[in-house]
């Protein structure tokens, strides 16, 4: 790492650049106006040589290996975690500087910008970016905490395809074209069929509902009332679904929570006529906020939300990447 060029233009690498959040998170970094100084590609061997376009040039993806990071100052991990785990299984060093988007479960310091602490980044260190259900989830519960507090809550996740990459979504595309066409389908990333369908697999699900609240629990505290999660896998491409139901301590009216998150840049209120879906919140940023429903029981209500898995997910790695670089800059 050389720490003049992290504090202006950092050379960056995307290890695993033709994933799905691989994609996302090189478009973002072309589109938000990044201070790139070089990007490096990196796969596996069975894409190495894939020709990608950045920026109006077309790079060569490298192989995953440190000498292809050797030069990189912030690297990025947004492979599948089969691949992070066979990376790690090899013994190869990590860039002193990583950003873990892979959801693999490798120990790190986990970073959601606008709730963890800025002032305990440092300029090396292994970083593990949040899953994206939990990025929703911390920050709707931390606005609506810190605007009437929280009793407990209970939230319902539709899992996308893309949550389990390409192959993911493949599958669910062949199992669509096949039952249009009044052939069996097969399932080897899924417990079964997907298209048409909602699958309630029980250790994926309950994988990933213990890692969103293991998440949580270290953003907030311990003493903070631990959401009830329950994951669905939704037939779905991209983006998430959430089912929230909230008890607050304060007793707010209806308009009065609608005004509160649409205040908070982080989320996108909309009206009964315009409510989101995963669908129509791809490729948007922040928190689509729908349907608010109050129930009689006083400080209980009901949101439906909706959010780019990809996009949320990419931009929050970018963001740490940003306050890493403001850190060193302060130093």
């Amino acid at each position: 790492m050389n720490p003049d060029r992290l504090r202006r233009s950092p050379n960056v690498g995307i290890v695993g650049s033709s994933s799905l959040l691989g994609k996302e998170l090189k478009e973002m970094i072309e589109e938000g106006g990044f201070p790139l100084g070089r990007l490096v590609l990196l796969e596996t061997e069975e894409y190495a040589g894939l020709l990608q376009e950045f920026a109006g040039d077309i790079r060569i993806t490298q192989i995953i290996s440190p000498q292809a990071l050797e030069d990189v100052d912030i690297a990025f991990f947004t492979c599948s975690p089969e691949i992070m785990q066979s990376y790690v299984a090899s013994g190869a060093p990590f860039p002193e500087l990583t950003i873990d988007l892979t959801q693999s479960d490798r120990p790190g310091k986990l970073f959601l910008s606008g709730v963890s602490n800025t002032e305990k980044l440092e300029a090396r260190g292994y970083f593990v970016n949040p899953h994206p259900a939990t990025i929703v989830i911390a920050r709707v519960l931390l606005r609506l905490n810190e605007a009437f507090g929280v009793r407990s809550a209970a939230i319902t996740v539709l899992e996308p395809a893309s949550e389990r990459g390409n192959a993911g979504v493949d599958e669910l595309q062949e199992q669509t074209v096949n039952l249009l066409n009044f052939q069996s389908v097969e399932n080897k990333v899924f417990g079964g069929q997907l298209s048409f369908n909602v699958l309630p697999e029980s250790v994926v699900s309950q994988h990933t509902e213990d890692r969103i609240g293991q998440q949580l629990e270290i953003l907030f505290g311990e003493t903070f009332p631990k959401p009830l999660i329950n994951a669905l896998q939704a037939p779905v491409f991209h983006g998430h679904g959430f089912s929230v139901f909230v008890r607050l301590l304060e007793e707010p009216g209806l308009q009065q929570l609608q005004t509160t998150l649409a205040s908070d840049s982080a989320f996108v209120v909309h009206t009964d006529n315009d409510l989101p879906s995963p669908v129509t919140t791809v490729g948007t940023h922040g928190i689509h906020v729908g349907r608010i429903r109050q129930f009689s029981d006083p400080g209980t209500f009901g949101l439906w939300l909706a959010a780019d898995n990809l996009r949320i997910s990419a931009s929050n790695a970018i963001r740490t990447a940003e306050n890493i670089m403001l850190a060193a800059i302060g130093r």
